[in-house]
């Protein structure tokens, strides 16, 4: 008897890859980047949430939020000095590292299995969505509180000269610049320490602006005005001399009266 040939061994049962398809450790950096460490938050919630565990989806969007909230406190008591990416790049970082940490063993594991990501386009559109809200909330502010909203980018920056008594500085004004303005206006007696005030500094020598915020009508008493134009004409030579633009400002900024030093 011819021997007959072996009969092929059965094969295991395939497994097929995973259908869930969470989001990667760059999806929750691009919604942090894009949207504050809330909407990473939310994005490893998400993840959370397809794996079954509800309560630390809770808490991931929990923690987004408190942090975020952290941030922006930090980022209102801080010098104005500290550049924006001082506050953006640890927030993109943090996010990485805490999704890796937290969630990567298990993302790893997924790919292993054949699993796919979803897009990190989603994590991106989560980011600009919460970014859109925060946008949104910034306009309402202003909206409700009447404020000018050119004032918004004119008062980033600020040199803080003791008791609420501050210069903010924009547009081509330095903060060196804002320095010397404050020290003038201390040696003027404008800043006394002994209630708040708020000047601005805009603009280079030649065509250099300075604007005082003035008590409701001030820009309608000729005693006001004069003392305004003759402080500016005591201030000029420490920013850069004449011609010298003064604005006399109401309490939401908004310009009402304009005097030109020559």
């Amino acid at each position: 008897m011819e021997p007959q040939p072996p009969q092929p061994l059965p094969l295991p049962p395939t497994t097929p890859p995973p259908a869930s398809r969470p989001h990667s450790v760059a999806s929750v950096a691009w919604a942090t980047a894009l949207g504050s460490p809330a909407a990473g938050g939310v994005v490893l919630a998400l993840n959370y949430w397809k794996w079954g565990q509800k309560s630390a989806a809770a808490a991931a969007v929990t923690a987004g939020f408190v942090v975020t909230a952290v941030i922006l406190w930090i980022a209102v008591i801080a010098p104005s000095s500290i550049p924006s990416a001082a506050f953006l790049v640890p927030q993109v970082l943090g996010g990485y590292l805490v999704a890796k940490a937290l969630q990567g063993p298990r993302l790893e594991a997924h790919r292993v299995a054949g699993g796919t990501n979803a897009s990190n386009w989603i994590g991106a559109g989560i980011g600009i969505a919460f970014g859109a809200v925060q946008l949104a909330a910034l306009v309402g502010i202003v909206v409700f509180t009447g404020t000018n909203p050119s004032a918004v980018f004119d008062a980033q920056r600020s040199v803080d000269m003791g008791h609420g008594q501050e210069v903010y500085y924009s547009r081509g004004a330095t903060r060196e610049d804002a320095m010397r303005l404050g020290e003038a206006l201390k040696d003027a007696g404008f800043f006394d320490d002994t209630a708040p005030a708020t000047v601005l500094i805009a603009g280079e020598p030649g065509g250099r602006e300075v604007s005082f915020v003035v008590a409701e009508g001030g820009w309608d008493d000729e005693t006001i005005v004069e003392s305004c134009r003759k402080l500016a004409e005591y201030v000029a030579p420490a920013i850069g001399g004449t011609p010298l633009t003064v604005r006399m400002l109401d309490d939401r900024m908004y310009e009402r009266k304009r005097l030109q030093i020559e």
